[in-house]
């Protein structure tokens, strides 16, 4: 159960892929979906014994459809077929650990609860997740994917997916690649506007902000909001450190970027990180209609550029 259901989704074929033999899954795997079926179908399911090899496996897909009555599933769990895997896939939220049925499972079974992940953990994710798919990741191709697609795991590995139709194993993939068969700008996107940004760039900036805001559907505001707060608050951090040596482990960056911050340090002291926090903190507020009635984004987004690099 959770918010990430990328890694929901990874468990369940994992245990597709291993808990039944590929000859036996005509015979022995169901899978079920939330919204078709209910829970005393799921029962009656799993209390049948495999057909042909030692275990069945019952998946039971977007099980947050029947969360008024999962509760019932309380005493199948108590006593469960042991010769049946029954895995419950509850997606974008999850159940209360007070209810009787998470009580039950975790004493007879496992409960995961998948979360996104932390925005300094994504960038290992891609490079792993690269390596998944034979590739290297240049760290500056890390940083574009992460602009365009922030913390959301099915979309990354969607994007290596279709790098694989492209490109041979052992390419180290670069922003050329990401542009030329993702589709994304490796010229206007998050990671160069807060490049821009800690150069006081500002006629850069006001160019990427421009093509985003005609792009409205590749870059939604509340993504170059987030990219753009994490580098100041890393900046913010950057300042407060007695050892600059081990600066890139103390942000959780790769130390390819480190330059990135020290140019910025050299054009935006200690206080003016805060009132830059403290600025893009007010426009989050007015992006969600507070203080402001709708502003279009091209204004939302040059206002923010405009107040950033005139503090």
């Amino acid at each position: 159960m959770g918010t990430e259901t990328f890694l929901i989704d990874q468990v369940s074929e994992a245990l597709i892929t291993s808990v039944v033999d590929e000859s036996a899954r005509d015979f022995d795997l169901s899978i079920l979906y939330g919204k078709e079926t209910s829970v005393a179908a799921i029962i009656e399911t799993a209390k049948r014994f495999p057909m042909v090899g030692e275990r069945q496996l019952i998946v039971v897909r977007e099980a947050q459809y029947l969360d008024r009555s999962i509760d019932q599933l309380t005493t199948y769990a108590q006593h469960p077929q042991l010769q049946t895997v029954l895995v419950i896939c509850y997606k974008h939220k999850k159940l209360d650990k007070r209810k009787k049925i998470v009580k039950a499972i975790n004493e007879k079974g496992i409960v995961l609860e998948t979360k996104p992940l932390y925005d300094n953990q994504i960038g290992g994710w891609i490079t792993e997740r690269a390596k998944r798919y034979g590739f290297k990741c240049h760290p500056h191709a890390v940083a574009l994917l992460t602009s365009f697609l922030g913390n959301d795991l099915g979309k990354l590995n969607n994007a290596f997916e279709k790098l694989s139709y492209s490109l041979p194993q052992q390419t180290e993939i670069n922003s050329d690649h990401i542009e030329r068969y993702i589709g994304y700008s490796k010229a206007f996107n998050n990671f160069e506007l807060q490049n821009a940004l800690g150069q006081r760039n500002l006629s850069l900036a006001l160019r990427i902000v421009q093509y985003m805001a005609e792009n409205p559907t590749q870059n939604p505001f509340a993504l170059t909001l987030t990219v753009v707060f994490n580098f100041f608050q890393k900046l913010f951090i950057y300042h407060g450190l007695s050892n600059r040596a081990d600066a890139a482990r103390a942000l959780g960056v790769n130390p390819y970027f480190i330059k990135d911050y020290q140019t910025a340090a050299g054009l935006y002291n200690m206080k003016q990180t805060a009132i830059v926090l403290s600025i893009l903190h007010n426009f989050d507020l007015k992006s969600k209609g507070v203080g402001a009635s709708n502003l279009p984004l091209d204004t939302l987004l040059k206002e923010m550029i405009l107040s950033i690099v005139s503090v």
